[in-house]
Order: structure tokens, then C-alpha cells, then sequence
């Protein structure tokens, strides 16, 4: 008796699959699913990951011990190819398609303006077609990020996506905000700013590791600076993308004292900004210490975030774009601002036809 050929795999299988990775829960890839077919229940889900693995012929998810689901390592591999069938699919329904949902991909940082960004689009009719994914710390490198994010935003995988501007033939790159690189420092030092030199040869700072740009931006000017480096293991304290942890480290450090040479958190603005007194992780100990902006001679090291989408859904996605920067023109007026710039030097924001 012959075996019995497994049933074909179809685009509502990979959606399911998809869902499920993503939110690592039946019951919440369900909920994801409710648009598609009249609503996907648990044991729909169940079914259609079931089909799947009969089809690969092993297992493609794992219940952890948070009883959340996490692929195996076929898992990832059918993940690549599940994300290329729906972008596919996508592509090809009508030469005027829209997706159903778009995908907004960013950093965790950013999530203080694009939560308000949500705000303003659930606000107006169809608000609720846009979903965030956070991006895995892998991609926060620079390289990187030039690499699977801008990959997945070519296949229609993500559809927008907010870092560094992106110059690549179809895609179309939008200015959100110019961060500044920021040094938490003591309260008693005595200026509203840092020079670059002050901070090479006085300070060990806490610094993000050398694939992440502003790493690289500060490593640069010093370079072109011709600034003295004799020890830069002496000058840097830590490397690490977890800031919370330089925070705490830092204001620890404070209380014990004893520190023969000062310390301080080097970061760009906008991921210094929850961490502020009065902010929603300043906590205790943020009224020690201040923040300010690091100079090389006048000028203040910064870099351009924007957002990138396909120059094929520039209009459909202008809404969402000029929400982003509604956001960030939000954050940017209060004391605290994402961009580091004075308070002053906030604008309003055009819109797309102006």
C-alpha cells in the first residue's frame, strides 16, 4: 500500500504559522487571525500548524517553560519560507493590492513615539490595520539592519521600518528626527554640555557595542578630531545594548562612591529619554544626574532616524508616516525631548503636500 501523499500547504497554513512564531501563543496568533475567513479559532490554529509539520515531517514548535511557544530549528527555516509565500501571495492578488495589515518594524526605542502614533491612527477610521514588531537585538547593528529589515521590507514583509535612512533602488526614506548623543552625568558638572575631548580623557563611559551606529558615530569623532586616545580599553568602562543596566550600574555607583576616575552612560537621545527624571524609568536616583549633549568643538554629534517604505505604497501609507511624526513632534514639546534638540528648535510639522 502505497503512503499516503501529505495535503498541500496553502497561503492560510503560512499566515497561521507566521502567527503563531510571532506571538508564541495559540490562543493570541487566534485572536491575530479573526479578520481572515469569518475568525480562526485555537484548534484552527492547532490544525493548520499540524498540517504543516506532517508536511515537513518534524516538529516545528517547542512549548517553553513560560508555556509560550518557540520554534525549533526547522521552525526558523519554515518561518523564512512561510514569510516569503504571504509576501508573495501579497504581491500578486491584484496590481493594486494593499496588504490587509502593515507591518511596522522598529526598535524597542522608539516605542515612545510610535505608541503615539497608534494613538492618533486608532483615532481615525481604520487605525487598527497597522502592527508593530520589535525588532530582535541581532538587528539593532548597523549591518545588520542593512541586512534582514531592509530584506523583509523588499519582499513585503514589513512595510515600514524606522532606523538609519536606507538607500536602496524602490525604497524611500522619510526624516522622523535627528538624535544627539547624550552622557548621563552627575548633576554637579558644571556644563549644559560635554566636549568630546573632556569625555576621552576624563571619563570611562558605558558604552553601546561598536556594531551599533551610535557607537560608531562617536568612534568617528573622535578619529576625525584627532583627539589623543592613548588607552581606549581604559576609556571605555562596559559595552552593552541593555541600558537599563548602565543605569542602574551607574546610579549605584553614585550612592557607594569611591570611584577613582568618573563614570558616565554615553547613548543617543532617544533611547536616554524614558530614563530621565520624571520619565517612565527614572525611578529613584534620576534627580542625580543629568543629561547632556556630547560636542565635537561646536558641533553636537547626532544622527538622522527615519522611516523607509517601498515607493510603491508612498500614498497609502502617508497617514501612518505623518502619525510617526505627529508623535515625535509630541515627545519633542515636552521637557524631555526625543530629539535632544532645545526646546526652542521645535517646528511643526509639515504635511506630505507641503
Amino acid at each position: 500500500m502505497s503512503k499516503q501523499r501529505p495535503k498541500p500547504l496553502d497561503e492560510w497554513d503560512f499566515r497561521a504559522f507566521i502567527a503563531l512564531a510571532e506571538e508564541r501563543s495559540y490562543e493570541d496568533a487566534a485572536r491575530r487571525m479573526a479578520g481572515f475567513h469569518g475568525g480562526y479559532s485555537r484548534q484552527s490554529v492547532q490544525h493548520r500548524i499540524a498540517k504543516i509539520e506532517s508536511y515537513v515531517g518534524e516538529a516545528l514548535v517547542r512549548r517553553n517553560v513560560d508555556r509560550r511557544y518557540l520554534l525549533t530549528a526547522a521552525g526558523e527555516r519554515v518561518l523564512q519560507i512561510a514569510r516569503q509565500v504571504v509576501a508573495l501571495h501579497e504581491r500578486i492578488g491584484s496590481g493594486s493590492a494593499q496588504p490587509t495589515v502593515w507591518t511596522l518594524a522598529c526598535g524597542p526605542h522608539h516605542a515612545q513615539f510610535v505608541a503615539l502614533a497608534e494613538d492618533r491612527l486608532r483615532a481615525t477610521e481604520g487605525g487598527d490595520k497597522v502592527r508593530v514588531e520589535y525588532l530582535s537585538q541581532h538587528n539593532r547593528a548597523e549591518h545588520q539592519f542593512f541586512g534582514d529589515p531592509v530584506d523583509r521590507l523588499l519582499r513585503n514583509e514589513f512595510h515600514l521600518i524606522i532606523g538609519p535612512p536606507v538607500r536602496r533602488p524602490g525604497l524611500r526614506s522619510t526624516r522622523l528626527y535627528e538624535a544627539r548623543l547624550e552622557a548621563m552625568i552627575d548633576r554637579d558638572f558644571p556644563g549644559d554640555r560635554l566636549a568630546l575631548h573632556e569625555l576621552v580623557s576624563d571619563y570611562e563611559a558605558f558604552l553601546q557595542p561598536r556594531d551599533v551606529r551610535a557607537r560608531r558615530v562617536l568612534e568617528d569623532a573622535i578619529t576625525a578630531a584627532g583627539i589623543p586616545d592613548p588607552d581606549p580599553a581604559r576609556r571605555v568602562a562596559m559595552e552593552t545594548y541593555e541600558t537599563a543596566t548602565s543605569v542602574i550600574r551607574l546610579r549605584a555607583e553614585r550612592r557607594r562612591g569611591g570611584q577613582e576616575r568618573r563614570r558616565i552612560l554615553v547613548v543617543p537621545s532617544d533611547v536616554a529619554l524614558p530614563y530621565k527624571a520624571g520619565m517612565v524609568f527614572g525611578g529613584g536616583g534620576a534627580e542625580d544626574f543629568k543629561w547632556v549633549p556630547i560636542y565635537s568643538g561646536s558641533t553636537p554629534l547626532r544622527m538622522e532616524t527615519c522611516v523607509t517604505i517601498r515607493d510603491a505604497h508612498q500614498t497609502a501609507l502617508r497617514p501612518v508616516i505623518e502619525a510617526l511624526r505627529g508623535g515625535v513632534l509630541q515627545l519633542d514639546q515636552s521637557p524631555h525631548r526625543i530629539s535632544g534638540a532645545p526646546l526652542t528648535y521645535a517646528t511643526p510639522i509639515p504635511t506630505q503636500r507641503s
